[in-house]
């Protein structure tokens, strides 16, 4: 046998730089699947006649289209320029364990398989930026900042706050919480107490209701503030709690904003209240009240005292504001009651947000001003020497928290082309269908669009094989339409993660990647069936 792993007759290559998890054989670098690190610079040693870069990996010449003329053996092994010459053409020959194609070259399956959690480090061949800080969960749930231009994945990624799982890459938009203070600055103890800065209640004491502000604190990383309503009500009426004045957030007609906040009960019981909503409202220019943006939404179901951690408990809210005359927008918490009710509880409201979007993303704490998390973005920025130009397959894991709006076309993950449109791409179509989908755009041309049932929340597994002639995917084992005569592939020369090319600009997945592993070579349809089950 060689020194190399041998799968379907193909030696195995991971073009994934050096990692510490690396083993060695006979001086050559091997990842823990057994797959020979390799490289395109020049050797600049030989390792038992095997040309090696100064980091110890193999250095390779891509010969699929035939051997180099300066091509020579060294014990065996095909040599040009001091590189091994591999191929991606099927085997015809084995000689010393070591399959060969018809030309004489080694043949070859040069690895590109990112793993997203089953690693400690992002894989060096990502290029990550992002111009702000970001928030996470750790592997105990406890929310985490991470720095600026760090990747929310590998060591750093996000964990499930209720399972404690690790979710993956998290990639996100650019979003802004438009709640100045909700890390309750300026917040002081008492009865009634002052209000965090920004902040507006219910009055200290209203039809017999007396409010308390018993303290403000932090719950697994979350920032909370703890008030506490009692008394016997003399009459109807409510207690609000909103974050902003009614003059503050800028808004238009037909914006569709997202209000999320923590919540638990801590003491007492909600069983005299008529109702608790979350609310969105638009404003006039004057600063009036002017509409609902939607019914508000009903029964929040704020646990009691023993229920599950805070960080657990993330309650959302989305709204159209439909009116001509808006000006501004404001959220919060709005709890209703009935004459003669006997009202005690304490409420722990965290880290409230309010962002214009369909959907919630990350929370993004604030003290003074509103702040914007910068979008995330992730590219491999050479695709030499793993990738084919003639046939590919391409294998992503993801999910989504929440359903996308319809009409957006979220990437899971794209290839493109940096100088036009072509692409080759996995979407996340998660509508209120719940449908995944793909794209292949060469030259202009659209794989005709079919959908496979995928659920919103759930893992989804998707492949997409595409070569001259035939092209086909599959998503959690179903494969998906019919083969496909594709005329040609696009040229390609970029991998994006996490987002990519859509129909109106940068589509980002809001999600999380796992996984993404690219096949240089179009998957069999059972194949295919077969990796996304």
């Amino acid at each position: 046998m060689s020194l190399f792993n041998v799968v379907n007759d193909q030696a195995q290559f991971d073009a994934a730089s050096n990692v510490s998890s690396d083993v060695h054989g006979a001086g050559i670098r091997f990842t823990q699947a057994g797959a020979a690190r390799v490289t395109t610079t020049a050797g600049t040693f030989f390792n038992q006649g095997i040309p090696m870069s100064d980091s110890g990996q193999v250095a390779i010449v891509d010969a699929t289209a035939g051997l180099p003329a300066d091509t020579t053996y060294l014990n065996g092994l095909p040599i040009s320029g001091n590189k091994v010459c591999v191929s991606r053409n099927a085997s015809s020959v084995v000689s010393n364990g070591l399959p060969f194609d018809s030309n004489g070259a080694i043949a070859g399956a040069i690895n590109f398989d990112l793993n997203f959690i089953g690693t400690d480090t992002l894989d060096p061949q990502v290029t990550f930026t992002r111009a702000s800080t970001a928030t996470r969960f750790d592997q105990n749930g406890v929310l985490q900042t991470v720095a600026s231009g760090v990747a929310r994945s590998n060591n750093n990624q996000d964990y499930d706050p209720v399972t404690l799982a690790p979710r993956g890459f998290l990639v996100e938009e650019q979003r802004t919480n438009s709640i100045r203070n909700n890390t309750m600055q300026g917040a002081v103890a008492g009865t009634p107490g002052t209000p965090p800065t920004n902040w507006s209640f219910t009055s200290g004491s209203v039809n017999g209701i007396t409010r308390t502000i018993v303290g403000t604190g932090t719950e697994n990383g979350i920032t909370y503030i703890d008030f506490q309503y009692a008394g016997t009500a003399s009459g109807a009426g409510n207690m609000s709690i909103v974050a902003e004045p009614n003059n503050q957030v800028v808004a238009v007609q037909n914006q569709v904003w997202t209000f999320t906040c923590y919540a638990k009960l801590v003491a007492g019981s909600f069983a005299n209240t008529t109702a608790r909503t979350l609310f969105i409202n638009s404003y006039t220019a004057a600063g009036a009240f002017d509409a609902n943006a939607a019914s508000p939404s009903s029964n929040f179901p704020v646990g009691g005292p023993t229920s599950a951690a805070l960080n657990t408990q993330r309650y959302f809210y989305t709204g159209t504001l439909a009116s001509a005359t808006t000006a501004f927008v404001n959220s919060g918490v709005f709890i209703t009651y009935n004459a003669g009710a006997v009202i005690d509880f304490t409420i722990r409201i965290g880290l409230p947000q309010l962002e214009l979007g369909a959907f919630a993303t990350s929370v993004i704490p604030t003290t003074t001003t509103a702040l914007t998390r910068s979008e995330d973005r992730a590219s491999i920025n050479t695709m030499s020497p793993w990738y084919n130009a003639s046939a590919s397959t391409i294998y992503a894991e993801h999910f989504r928290p929440l359903p996308t709006p319809a009409g957006s076309f979220p990437r899971a993950v794209d290839f493109i082309s940096t100088a036009t449109s072509d692409k080759l791409s996995i979407n996340h179509v998660d509508n209120r269908l719940t449908v995944s989908s793909q794209d292949i755009y060469p030259s202009g041309l659209s794989w005709p669009f079919t959908s496979v049932n995928a659920n919103a929340n759930n893992v989804i597994k998707h492949a997409i094989a595409a070569t001259v002639g035939s092209g086909r995917y599959a998503v959690n084992g179903t494969l998906g339409g019919s083969d496909y005569a594709i005329p040609s592939i696009p040229t390609l020369d970029q991998v994006v993660i996490g987002s990519g090319k859509g129909f109106f600009g940068i589509s980002t997945l809001n999600g999380w990647v796992r996984r993404v592993t690219y096949y240089p070579r179009r998957l069999s349809n059972a194949e295919l069936v077969s990796i996304t089950s």
